[in-house]
């Protein structure tokens, strides 16, 4: 099983930010898709996935969010669902996440609590 790991924003997330902090933690990573794009994945040179990120929702209900994640700002907010594998790739993945999280001005909450 892969660490869960959700990003939250109150910034619209996009492709290119996604893209950009993939590049700036690891150069040599790829991008592909999945499910007519439902997800995007970071690959290393072998094409395993380092970080797996779905199609961000935007949550609007008031107390969703806090509902879904405990002392997360109230909405709207969008709300990105990420999969990173355990071990050193699945390590670099995370760091992926947080980068990307950082650029739009949000949060990444990772399952394993860092």
């Amino acid at each position: 099983m892969p660490r869960d790991l959700v990003i939250v924003s109150h910034a619209a997330p996009d492709l290119a930010a996604f893209v950009v902090a993939g590049a700036d933690i690891a150069p040599d990573l790829r991008l592909r898709t999945l499910d007519g794009a439902a997800v995007t994945e970071i690959v290393d040179r072998s094409g395993t996935a380092v970080l797996s990120i779905a199609l961000p929702e935007l949550l609007e209900a008031p107390g969703e969010p806090a509902r879904l994640l405990p002392a997360t700002t109230d909405g709207p907010v969008w709300w990105t669902e990420a999969w990173a594998p355990w071990g050193p790739s699945g390590d670099v993945g995370v760091r992926v996440a947080r980068a990307f999280a950082d650029a739009i001005g949000g949060r990444c909450v990772v399952e394993d609590g860092s």
